[in-house]
Parts: C-alpha cells; structure tokens; sequence
C-alpha cells in the first residue's frame, strides 16, 4: 500500500524526482497534473452526475484546467498547461512554482486532490528554442495569467476506458 502524502510532500519530492531539463533555463514547462480520485461504486447515473459537477467546479476554478481525462477505475487527470512560454531557470523556482501550485489544489473546493507526479517525467517544451527572450515569461506563477483556459475557452473532456 502507498502512503498517503500531501500536496506540499509531493512538491518538496519534486526537486529529486522532476528531470533536471524542468528547470535548467532552457526548456520550457510542458505542464502541471492533478488527480481527482472519484468512488467507483456508485451507479452509472449517479457516476455521470458526479463527473458532471467536477467539470463544473474545475470550470469555476481561479486556474481553468486545459484537459480533463477520466481514466477508469475512478480517477481524473486535470492538466494546466502554459499559457505562452514558462521557463524556470533553476531549482529552487521550479520548487516555489511547485509549491503554489500544491497550495492552489489544497486550496481548491473540490476535496482529494493532488499532484499527478508524473508531470515530472515529461519531456519539456523544445518549442522554445525558435522564439525570442520577449515571447518568454522567466518568471512564471500558478495562476491564469500563467496557466490553464480563459473562461471563454473550452476544456478539453476524454474518457479513457
């Protein structure tokens, strides 16, 4: 069995467990995950009806999240992707910005959720590397200016079965 670990854990955990590409000034951050862990056992219409006011809560987040997964077995994957390019450019950024991000779920409304650690292993943005430092935000924080959809934006939805 896993033992349990808190959002600000998880955060702290990133800085020996995240690539060192996350945050070495020259990549740029691919994105930041939760996870929502939903009962399995609940009827199917009772299991639509709860899906649909999770995607109402995370619609009425101070962050929009880009994309929604709904993996089975109860689990949703909640992705916030940059908006524009966000670079850190060592360590101990990338762990402030871990920890705004660990505070922002603890703070959320919607109860359970967590850092999806396996945004520390993606690849990080190569996209970068063809724009000029104007286009670049060096100093990125958790929030809509940094992160997620505009209201007028859609969530992306996938139910991955």
């Amino acid at each position: 069995m896993t033992e349990y670990q808190t959002n600000f854990e998880i955060a702290c955990e990133s800085l020996s467990s995240a690539r060192e590409d996350h945050y070495d000034g020259i990549h740029s951050i691919y994105r930041l995950s939760a996870w929502v862990v939903v009962p399995d056992s609940m009827s199917f219409e009772e299991s639509v009806k709860q899906f649909d006011q999770l995607v109402k809560d995370l619609s009425n987040l101070k962050v929009r999240p880009n994309r929604i997964y709904k993996h089975g077995g109860g689990l949703l994957e909640v992705d916030y992707y940059p908006r524009g390019y966000q670079m850190v450019m060592n360590k101990g950024q990338y762990a402030g910005l871990q920890l705004e991000f660990a505070q922002f779920l603890d703070q959320s409304p919607i109860l359970g959720m967590s850092i999806q650690e396996g945004c520390y292993y993606d690849d990080p943005d190569d996209s970068v590397k063809s724009v000029s430092n104007a286009q670049i935000n060096f100093f990125p924080e958790f929030n809509s200016k940094c992160f997620g959809t505009l209201e007028n934006e859609k969530i992306n939805i996938y139910n991955i079965r």
